[in-house]
């Protein structure tokens, strides 16, 4: 039986602002790529047993994303510190747009449970919700490009 690796505790970072905006980056990376996955099996027509792994890999990346956009709000709430203005800058703008993101994608999982409720009337609510949620994560794709352009290795 495979046992726990033990516990460490890492020594304090002397660039928590920034270590935070790398881990918002790479988490934002990995939820657009793991929509742009679900885009794509969307478009082969596979089975359910298929969408719904990638289904459900896309909700815990977006899980993570939260988490990780909470963190750094969390992280940044004092300033700056040691990081570069340029950096600073791109990691609040990453920030906000996850912070977008996130708050479009719970939306619409409330939406989809009413729709499941009330029925197709609600069809093009729901479809200005979803037009919305794709403007934030393309938001999302651009602050990521945007940051990752000034700090390449974050990822």
């Amino acid at each position: 039986m495979p046992t726990k690796p033990p516990s460490r505790t890492p020594p304090p970072s002397l660039t928590p602002v920034r270590d935070a905006a790398d881990a918002l980056v790479r988490a934002a990376n990995e939820s657009c790529h793991q929509h742009g996955r679900l885009t794509r099996v969307l478009s082969h027509g596979l089975d359910d047993l298929e969408l719904e792994g990638v289904a459900q890999v896309v909700e815990l990346c977006d899980r993570l994303l939260s988490a990780a956009t909470g963190r750094y709000e969390e992280t940044a709430k004092d300033g700056p510190g040691v990081f570069a203005d340029d950096l600073w800058h791109a990691a609040n703008a990453l920030w906000m747009a996850s912070r977008e993101y996130s708050r479009r994608n719970a939306q619409n999982d409330g939406i989809v449970t009413r729709l499941r409720k009330h029925g197709a009337e609600q069809l093009n609510s729901i479809n200005v919700e979803y037009e919305l949620e794709t403007s934030a994560r393309m938001a999302l794709k651009q602050a990521l490009t945007a940051y990752l352009a000034i700090r390449p290795t974050a990822v």
